[in-house]
C-alpha cells in the first residue's frame, strides 16, 4: 500500500515541481511545446523499445494469451468512450483521456505489490498494445475532421507506432539486443515520467483549481475513468479469462487514472491540452480513494 501512495506522491511532487517553474518564469507555453515534441519523438520511444529488451520469453503460450487479454481490453475501452463521448456530448479528447491509463508510473508499482514481480512482465506486455494503440488510434482521434486520410496515415507513421512495431518484433522473436543499445534506451526513457509531469504540472499553472472544481465534466470523466470502465471490463473478460491473475491485471490497469503521455500527444497534435491537464489532476486526486478498494477486492 505504501508504494501505491509512493507513486502518488511523486505524481503530485513532479506536477508541483512544473506548476511553480512557470509561475516563476523558467518555463513557458514555448518550452512546454518542445519538451513535449521531445518526449513523444524521442524518450517515449526509447522507453517502448527498452521495454522488449528487457524481457525473457519462456512460457509462450501464456504471454500469447496476455497479448490477446491486452488486445481485447485496447478494443473494449475504445468503444466505450466512443460510446459515452458521443451520449453525452463530450469533446473528443475525453475518448483519449478514457482509453489510455497510468501504465508504466502506477501500473507496475501497483501490480507488482499484489501479484509479486513477475506480473511486471505482463504489464510491459499490456505496455507494448497500449503504445501501438496511443500512436495509431489515439492520434487518428485528434486527427478527426482534420485533413485528408493520405494526412492522417502519414502522421501516424511516428516514432511511437515504429518504435512499438519494432518491440513487438524483438519481444515475439526474442532478438538480443547489445547491452550498450539497450542502456542507452533505457536512460532516455527513464526521464519520460519526469519530464512529462513537469510539462503537466507547469500548463496547470494557467488553469484556476476552482475551474477543476467546478467542471462537471470532469467528475463525469472520472467516475467512467476509474470505476465505470473498469467494472465493464472484468464483467466482459470474466467469462473468458480464467487466470484470476491475468484477469486482475487487466481491470487494475484500465481502472489507474489518465497516462501523461496523453497531454504529450496532445500538445504535438494540437489536442485540448487543458482538458487533459484537468482530468489528470482529478483522476489521479481521486484514485488514491479507488486503487486501495482494488488491492482488497484482488
Amino acid at each position: 500500500m505504501s508504494a501505491i501512495f509512493s507513486q502518488i506522491f511523486l505524481l503530485f511532487g513532479l506536477m508541483m515541481i512544473g506548476y511553480i517553474v512557470n509561475k516563476v518564469k523558467v518555463m513557458d507555453e514555448v518550452a512546454e511545446k518542445k519538451i513535449s515534441k521531445l518526449i513523444v519523438n524521442v524518450t517515449i520511444p526509447a522507453t517502448i523499445l527498452y521495454s522488449s529488451m528487457s524481457q525473457g520469453v519462456e512460457d509462450k503460450t501464456r504471454i500469447l494469451w496476455v497479448i490477446v487479454v491486452a488486445v481485447a481490453v485496447f478494443l473494449i475501452t475504445p468503444m466505450l468512450s466512443s460510446m459515452a463521448v458521443r451520449t453525452f456530448k463530450m469533446d473528443k479528447t475525453f475518448k483519449l483521456m478514457l482509453n489510455y491509463s497510468n501504465l508504466g508510473f502506477m501500473g507496475i508499482p501497483i501490480v507488482s505489490s499484489i501479484y509479486g514481480g513477475n506480473a511486471v512482465f505482463d504489464v510491459s506486455i499490456f505496455m507494448m498494445v497500449f503504445n501501438i494503440s496511443l500512436f495509431s488510434h489515439g492520434i487518428s482521434i485528434l486527427q478527426e475532421g482534420h485533413g485528408t486520410k493520405t494526412e492522417a496515415l502519414k502522421n501516424m507513421l511516428n516514432p511511437g507506432i515504429l518504435s512499438a512495431v519494432i518491440a513487438l518484433g524483438i519481444f515475439l522473436l526474442d532478438i538480443p539486443v547489445p547491452l550498450p543499445l539497450a542502456s542507452l534506451c533505457s536512460s532516455v526513457g527513464s526521464i519520460t515520467t519526469p519530464l512529462a509531469m513537469i510539462v503537466i504540472g507547469s500548463t496547470m499553472a494557467s488553469i484556476s483549481i476552482k475551474e477543476v472544481i467546478q467542471d462537471k465534466e470532469i467528475y463525469l470523466y472520472t467516475i467512467m475513468k476509474i470505476i465505470l470502465i473498469p467494472a465493464v471490463i472484468w464483467f466482459i473478460l470474466q467469462f473468458f479469462v480464467q487466470d484470476p491473475m491475468i484477469l486482475g491485471i487487466a481491470v487494475i490497469l484500465s481502472s489507474l487514472p489518465t497516462a501523461g503521455n496523453v497531454s504529450m500527444l496532445c500538445s504535438e497534435y494540437n489536442g485540448n491540452i487543458g482538458l487533459v491537464t484537468k482530468g489528470i489532476f482529478m483522476s489521479t486526486l481521486c484514485s488514491i480513494v479507488t486503487i486501495p478498494i482494488l488491492l482488497i477486492i484482488f
